[in-house]
């Protein structure tokens, strides 16, 4: 019997199958974590007060409130998917602050907005390939981007005061593989940054006057590093080398936490009674949630795995909201999802329904098996 749907031609059966328990893990999932649609598949999430920034796969920046899930603005100009985001607010004595948004893209460009209008304001250029990751050092007025062209480059922020373009100030290229993502942590007056490859180099630097100073590889992963979070113990990576790995500040031994797949976003997360929790989003669509309180002999408890998305989990991001801290997951399942840290230590289920085939056909499938028949009798 042939298919009259064009869009099922060329698939295998286990491929027809995946489908249909993606349709029916996307009914159940309708209502889990309070999704907000998006329009395209969400590849970096940045939230500002009640407004989520997202970057989406078709070549546009997003701005929605998180209480009600309406668009408020749309960011449109990259001439290729928009990878990452950055925010920066701007004061000035006498003047009326506003808020900088960056987006970098597959065209290998990024762009400078103004967050609140969705006015483009400068076009920067530099990157010979893919912009992965931005990251704002407010401390010092500088933005930090990464790229497949293994580079990082420092801009200087400064002139936005003046509405004049930022600048590039440094140019760094020690890692051998595109740069996937930065973190950075102030000390006092003390910066800490580090940087992660696709290979999974992570290298450590010191920020003084203004420029990168290099000062250690840490080791850990295999293969590509997908994000890094930072606390004031150490520095959590995450790898498609299906494990996140911490790396404790004073010294002693890293902790290797195991998982059955890619693991693609992180954030730390504490309950304000004392209680710190990892959270991990990989790309077999679950969120999991580890105690890192109870952190002992090199393991960390796992406490709970979230069901809800139907896509990779592309990050996780911290919310204060009315009700406290929610935390905002975005995939690309084309949602953002919103959980209390009840939800998330208590999931629900996923009621997905067992298919069975059906057997009755219509009439036209009913006469395209009988020739078919025919033709195998004769």
């Amino acid at each position: 019997m042939q298919t009259r749907d064009e869009g099922l031609l060329f698939q295998t059966d286990q491929q027809l199958a995946a489908a249909k328990q993606r349709a029916f893990k996307l009914a159940a999932a309708t209502d889990v974590g309070s999704p907000i649609a998006v329009n395209g598949k969400v590849l970096d999430l940045l939230i500002a007060g009640d407004d989520a920034f997202v970057a989406e796969s078709g070549w546009q920046a997003r701005c929605m409130d998180l209480r009600t899930g309406k668009t408020r603005r749309l960011y449109k100009g990259h001439r290729g998917p928009v990878t990452s985001l950055a925010m920066l607010t701007i004061t000035e004595p006498d003047s009326p602050s506003w808020r900088a948004l960056f987006t970098g893209s597959w065209d290998k460009s990024i762009r400078v907005w103004d967050a609140d209008t969705a006015e483009l304001l400068f076009v920067l250029e530099g990157h010979s390939d893919f912009v992965k990751s931005l990251t704002v050092i407010p401390h010092c007025c500088l933005l930090v981007s990464t790229s497949t062209d293994r580079s990082i480059r420092l801009w200087d922020l400064t002139a936005l005061k003046s509405k004049l373009a930022p600048i590039t100030t440094q140019v760094v290229r020690a890692h051998h593989r595109p740069v996937d993502c930065v973190v950075w942590r102030a000390d006092g007056l003390t910066i800490t940054l580090w940087s992660a490859d696709s290979m999974g180099v992570i290298k450590q630097w010191s920020l003084r006057d203004g420029s990168l100073h290099y000062a250690e590889d840490l080791k850990g992963h295999e293969t590509s590093v997908a994000q890094l979070a930072v606390d004031e113990e150490g520095l959590w990576s995450v790898s498609m080398d299906k494990t996140a790995v911490f790396h404790p500040f004073d010294g002693s031994p890293k902790t290797v936490v195991e998982h059955d797949s890619y693991v693609k976003s992180v954030m730390m997360l504490n309950d304000g009674r004392g209680r710190t929790f990892l959270l991990t989003g990989s790309d077999d669509e679950d969120i999991r949630v580890w105690d890192v309180s109870t952190r002992s002999d090199g393991r960390v408890p796992l406490e709970a795995v979230v069901p809800g998305h139907c896509g990779e989990i592309s990050a996780l991001r911290p919310w204060t909201g009315s009700t406290g801290v929610v935390v905002v997951s975005s995939s690309l399942d084309g949602t953002l999802r919103r959980w209390t840290l009840q939800d998330l230590l208590v999931p629900q289920r996923l009621a997905i329904s067992s298919h069975k085939e059906t057997t009755t056909l219509t009439v036209d499938e009913e006469r395209e098996l009988a020739e078919l028949l025919s033709d195998d009798d004769s």
